[in-house]
């Protein structure tokens, strides 16, 4: 994977009864584009917890689809206003997941951009409570 691009990340997890966990970080990515889709793709790290794991984000006009393959295997499908199920799959085990999309703005293009998404998740019918990511794209040689 041809890196060209730096993504910053920040993700805020707002569980029941708990104070918001809050994650920072930027990592190398590529950002392309097919039939009108894009594809924004990096590796995980242990900031993430996730180390072995690339991360997909498939941005279609419509939905986000976030795909993760390696130690961590995972689909979640934000749609604004939808219910989506799946499985994420873990050394350890897999766990059935429910998103509900509260929100998606995607304002990414093949220079760079930015998405949110907003979500309410639930783990194994159990309401968790809310998990929001800003992503910042810019290329490399903008530095």
């Amino acid at each position: 994977m041809v890196c060209d691009f730096l993504l910053d990340i920040k993700g805020v997890q707002k569980y029941h009864d708990q104070e918001p966990d809050v994650i920072e970080l930027t990592t190398e990515a590529s950002l392309t584009g097919e039939d009108g889709v894009l594809f924004l793709r990096y590796a995980e790290s242990d900031l993430t917890g996730l180390k072995g794991t690339d991360t997909t984000f498939e941005l279609r006009s419509d939905r986000v689809i976030l795909r993760r393959t390696g130690a961590v295997s995972s689909e979640m499908i934000f749609a604004p206003g939808e219910v989506h199920q799946s499985l994420y799959n873990t050394e350890e085990g897999a766990l059935l997941i429910t998103v509900r999309t509260t929100a998606v703005e995607d304002e990414m293009t093949l220079t760079g951009g930015s998405l949110h998404v907003s979500y309410e998740i639930t783990i194994e019918g159990l309401g968790m409570g809310r998990i929001d990511y800003w992503l910042k794209v810019r290329p490399k040689a903008n530095l």
